[in-house]
C-alpha cells in the first residue's frame, strides 16, 4: 500500500506544470559545472580523485515538436589530466583551456507519451556534432592547440518549477574526430574524448 501511494504521489507531481512546448517554443539556459578528460593520457571520466576542472555554459533551444527539440550550446572552461596510470604521485600531465560548441537534436520523454508535456520532470537525450578550440594554459608542450571536432551526446533531465523556469542537470560526452590532442597518436584504440557534469537554470518564452 505504501508503494502505491509512493507511485501515485510521483505521478501526480509530474503532472503539474507548464515546460517548454508549442505555446513556448524557445528556452535559455545558464550553468556551468566540470568536465573531465578520456584520452592516452588516462581515463578521469569517473575518478573521484582527479582535480576539479570548471565550465560555464549558455545554451538555446527552440521546440519542433512534441518529441524533439532543436539544441545548442557552447562551453568554456578548463579541461586536464592530473594522475597519469604509471606514476605513483599526481603529475599534472594536461591542463587546456577548451571551448566548444555544440548542435544536436534533443529527444524528449516528456511528450505525452512517457511523461506528459506540462510535467514537471522533463528527461531528454540529444546527439549532434561540435567544435572545439584547445589552447595550452600550462606549460605550452602537453596540449596540441588548435581546433577540434567531435561527435556529441547525452541526457539530462529539467525540473520545471513554473511554465518559465527550472532546473537542470545534464551529462554529456563529446567524441574527438581525432587522436591528436595530447600529441599522442596511436593507430589503435580510441580518440581522445571528454565528458561534462553541467548544472544550469532556464527560462521559456
Amino acid at each position: 500500500m505504501k508503494k502505491q501511494i509512493i507511485v501515485f504521489a510521483f505521478l501526480m507531481l509530474s503532472a503539474g506544470l507548464n515546460a517548454q512546448t508549442k505555446d513556448q517554443k524557445n528556452n535559455i539556459s545558464l550553468g556551468g559545472g566540470k568536465e573531465c578528460y578520456n584520452g592516452d593520457l588516462g581515463n578521469s571520466w569517473f575518478s573521484p580523485g582527479e582535480e576539479w576542472y570548471g565550465f560555464v555554459h549558455a545554451s538555446y533551444s527552440r521546440y519542433l515538436n512534441p518529441s524533439f527539440d532543436m539544441l545548442a550550446f557552447g562551453t568554456v572552461g578548463d579541461i586536464g589530466r592530473c594522475r597519469a596510470d604509471d606514476s605513483p604521485v599526481n603529475t599534472l600531465n594536461l591542463y587546456a583551456r577548451m571551448s566548444s560548441g555544440v548542435v544536436c537534436l534533443k529527444y524528449k520523454f516528456a511528450n505525452g507519451y512517457l511523461f506528459g508535456e506540462d510535467s514537471k520532470i522533463a528527461p531528454y537525450i540529444f546527439f549532434g556534432a561540435g567544435i572545439s578550440n584547445m589552447t595550452d594554459i600550462w606549460n605550452h608542450k602537453d596540449v596540441n592547440p588548435g581546433t577540434y571536432y567531435s561527435i556529441n551526446a547525452g541526457g539530462g533531465f529539467k525540473y520545471n518549477f513554473c511554465k518559465r523556469y527550472s532546473i537542470g542537470y545534464t551529462i554529456g560526452f563529446g567524441y574527438f574526430t581525432s587522436d591528436g590532442l595530447d600529441y599522442i597518436v596511436k593507430s589503435k584504440g580510441p580518440n581522445d574524448a571528454y565528458m561534462q557534469h553541467t548544472f544550469s537554470a532556464g527560462f521559456n518564452f
